[in-house]
């Protein structure tokens, strides 16, 4: 981003050297030509003007496109690092609400970076440049002027203050308003089965009044000083000309400098003007800047890790323990776990036992607060980030589709190809489904893929998760929307995996996969309590259940 700033920052330099050009002709219309009455002299000086006016006008045509660049710059460079959090490292349960509204966040800092405030912030430090100026028509003048500089740069302050905290609560409360409004939209369905729609509303609209009651109030704020600095921009390049025709009057400057005063004073408080009406969206970039600072704070460097040999499938846990944020009582703690490469391991335990948040501690969904999760003896985190998505296949507890095809969805939205595809679909048993629906594996999948069924949605997930070879496939309650061919397809599925020698970890509470695993974790309180063989856990529970629920 130096270059492109550093092209502004250069045209921004010859751009105001141009525009002295405009106090030196009147200077020379009063002071030569008035006197001379010379028409050739006017004509040059007039020619002379026009041409530096047009090179004004192609350089700032040009600053405005690099500009622009500039903001693309900006784009390119938070976004990368905003999509290495969001998919390496991934936001903490209290940032994710900030992290719906990333692109939305992001979209304010571009905006910003390629609009009027960047401008005002890069024009401002030449107000001391024409400062001097003026001071050198006279040093009465170049004191006025100073003083109008001072009142100006503090109603700039004194907006920035008064915007400050209505905008911060008007962008709080619109957070919370926009995610109230998703989420509303997301579960419509169930608003209208239980008639929430009255109710909702009313809370949605509350939300929203509050909302634009905190931006009416920051913008009430931000016109009464952006009128208030017009104002005084107004008084003080007008009241230039007095002081200017005064001194005129005692004869210590020409009539030529009374006018080129008005105009370089007006030039010093442009960007100073600017400033003041462009708070509210200088404040509103900086908001959005700081979440986003906050989001990629722990965001992984852009570069690979060196590339190790394809991994075997072993995987290793060293008192892992992981404690939410804000959250004292540790969700996993000090788990220790060996799995040899190929071993079907199944994970039960009752509700909030922590089991989900182990799959996401052993897949690098999260990272361990303490203790080492290991695959073939290193460390997760010093995987290459693309070789470990080749290397382990997730299936979470709660699925999730992208926008795109089933195709898109199945690849990762990656180059694989089509007979990869179809290979991985047909891995999970997904096949037949997916070439039964109308456009097949073109069929677009809007909105998580609404329009499938959860069974349907569970299959192409778990397509995804068995794409290539992976060495370790995760599956956290593979089988909670299957009926029961569905069930039948998925346990197939894991039994083609044991025989690849892929190394397996379920969580379930059903029996039937725990009758095909090689050795059964049993977890309680977040802590791994017991590994033992599955035929051993079999013969201590009833044949038609396993104890437990969801994580």
């Amino acid at each position: 981003m130096a270059t492109p700033l550093g092209w502004v920052a250069g045209f921004s330099f010859f751009l105001n050297l141009i525009y002295l050009a405009a106090p030196l002709y009147m200077m020379q219309v009063y002071d030569r030509v008035m006197h001379s009455r010379s028409v050739p002299t006017l004509l040059f000086l007039t020619l002379a003007v026009t041409l530096c006016y047009l090179v004004y006008a192609i350089l700032d045509a040009v600053r405005g496109r690099v500009l622009a660049g500039v903001s693309d710059v900006v784009e390119d460079r938070l976004g990368r690092a905003l999509l290495r959090c969001l998919t390496t490292t991934g936001p903490t349960r209290s940032e994710q609400p900030q992290a719906v509204h990333v692109a939305r966040d992001l979209d304010i800092v571009r905006q910003f970076a390629g609009g009027a405030g960047a401008l005002a912030f890069i024009d401002l430090p030449w107000a001391p440049i024409y400062l001097g100026a003026i001071a050198l028509l006279h040093p009465i003048l170049g004191i006025y002027a100073l003083g109008a500089a001072i009142v100006l740069l503090g109603l700039s302050v004194a907006s920035e203050r008064a915007a400050r905290g209505p905008m911060m609560e008007a962008g709080r409360v619109a957070a919370r308003a926009y995610q109230f409004g998703e989420s509303i939209a997301r579960n419509a369905d169930c608003a209208r089965t239980m008639g929430l729609g009255v109710t909702l509303t009313e809370r949605w609209r509350q939300l929203r009044g509050d909302m634009l009651s905190a931006q009416n109030r920051a913008s009430h704020r931000a016109v009464l000083l952006g009128a208030t600095g017009k104002c005084a921009r107004l008084f003080f390049q007008s009241s230039i000309l007095g002081v200017g025709a005064w001194l005129a009057i005692q004869n210590e400057v020409s009539a030529g400098a009374i006018f080129a005063g008005s105009l370089l004073l007006g030039r010093t408080l442009a960007p100073v003007e600017q400033l003041i009406g462009a708070w509210r969206p200088t404040l509103a970039a900086r908001e959005a800047l700081g979440r986003i600072r906050k989001l990629t704070a722990n965001a992984p460097a852009d570069g690979r890790q060196v590339s190790l040999p394809t991994p075997k499938g072993d995987v290793e846990l060293e008192n892992v323990t992981w404690s939410p944020p804000g959250v004292l009582r540790p969700a996993v703690r000090a788990a220790n776990a060996r799995i040899q490469a190929g071993a079907i391991l199944t994970i039960v335990g009752p509700s909030a036992a922590g089991k989900s948040t182990l799959a996401r501690l052993m897949v690098g969904a999260l990272r361990p607060d303490h203790g080492v999760v290991r695959l073939d003896g290193a460390d997760l985190a010093t995987w290459d980030v693309a070789q470990i998505g080749d290397a382990m296949g997730y299936l979470p507890q709660e699925v999730a589709l992208f926008p795109g095809t089933i195709r898109d969805n199945i690849a990762r939205f990656g180059d694989a190809s089509d007979e990869a595809v179809v290979a991985a679909a047909k891995a999970a048993h997904a096949h037949e489904m997916i070439v039964r629906l109308p456009m097949g594996y073109r069929t677009m999948l809007d909105d998580g893929g609404a329009a499938l069924s959860g069974g349907q949605k569970q299959r192409i997930a778990l397509a995804r998760a068995l794409l290539g070879t992976p060495a370790v496939v995760v599956l956290d309650e593979p089988n909670a929307n299957l009926d029961t061919e569905g069930e039948a397809a998925l346990t197939q599925s894991v039994l083609d995996l044991k025989e690849r020698k892929c190394t397996v970890v379920m969580i379930t509470h059903r029996a039937g996969l725990v009758r095909i695993s090689d050795y059964v974790a049993t977890m309680s309180e977040g802590q791994l309590v017991g590994v033992q063989r599955a035929s051993e856990f079999m013969a201590q529970l009833a044949p038609t259940a396993v104890a437990g629920g969801r994580a």
